[in-house]
C-alpha cells in the first residue's frame, strides 16, 4: 500500500482531514461499523467527494496502517541511530515508542483492532513489518542480555510492546506525559524482568 503525493495543497490538506476522520471514527467504532459516507460527513466532504482521494475504505485503512508501522520503525531506528548498545537505548526505544503510540492513539487502536480487515497482500506486507520491527528490538536485547534465547527474547518484546500498545484500549485522561512517563517506567521494569540486563 502506498500513499501517492497529492497534486495540490488543498488536495493534501482535504486527504488530512479525511485520514484523521477515518482514525478517529474506526477507533470508536470498528472498521465494519465505519461507512465511506460516515468518513466524510467527519471531515465536512460529501460522500462521493472521499471517493477523489480514496478509492475504498481499505485503501484509507491501509494508508492509516502503514503511517502506524512507519512511525514506529523510524522511531526505533533514529534511537538505534543515535545511541550506543546498553541499557540506556532499551530504555530510549521504550519511551520513543510510548511517545509514538500516546500522539497517535486513534491510529493504534485501528491497527491493533482492524488491520485483519486490509486485503491479503496489505495484510502481508503490514505483517512482514511488524516482524522487522520485533526483530529490530531482539537485536538490541540480544546485545545486552547474548544469553537469552531468541523465544525468550521474543517473548519479552511482545510482552513489552503489547504493554505500551495498551494505552489504546482505555480511556486515560491523565496527560499525555504523565502518561508516557508511567509507561516507560513500567515497560523498562518489565522488560528488565524478562530480559536480564547488567
Amino acid at each position: 500500500m502506498t500513499d501517492p503525493r497529492p497534486k495540490s495543497p488543498k488536495g493534501a490538506d482535504r486527504r488530512e482531514l479525511i485520514l484523521r476522520s477515518a482514525a478517529d471514527l474506526m477507533a470508536e467504532r470498528g472498521y465494519s461499523a465505519v461507512s465511506m459516507a460516515q468518513i466524510g460527513a467527519a471531515a465536512g466532504i460529501v460522500g462521493s467527494g472521499v471517493y477523489r482521494h480514496f478509492d475504498s475504505k481499505a485503501t484509507i485503512l491501509g494508508v492509516l496502517l502503514e503511517r502506524v508501522i512507519d512511525a514506529m520503525h523510524s522511531g526505533t531506528r533514529d534511537i538505534i541511530g543515535a545511541t550506543e548498545d546498553g541499557p540506556d537505548r532499551l530504555d530510549a526505544m521504550i519511551r520513543k515508542q510510548t511517545e509514538i503510540v500516546v500522539e497517535n492513539r486513534s491510529l493504534v487502536a485501528v491497527y491493533l483492532r482492524d488491520s485483519g480487515n486490509l486485503p491479503a497482500d496489505d495484510l502481508r506486507r503490514l505483517r512482514l513489518q511488524q516482524r522487522e520491527l520485533i526483530g529490530e528490538w531482539m537485536r538490541v536485547c540480544a546485545a545486552i542480555s547474548p544469553g537469552s534465547s531468541e523465544p525468550e527474547l521474543r517473548m519479552v518484546v511482545q510482552g513489552v510492546l503489547a504493554l505500551i500498545n495498551s494505552i489504546c484500549t482505555y480511556d486515560n485522561r491523565l496527560p499525555a506525559d504523565r502518561i508516557v512517563a508511567a509507561i516507560t517506567e513500567m515497560a523498562s521494569s518489565a522488560l528488565r524482568t524478562g530480559v536480564p540486563v547488567p
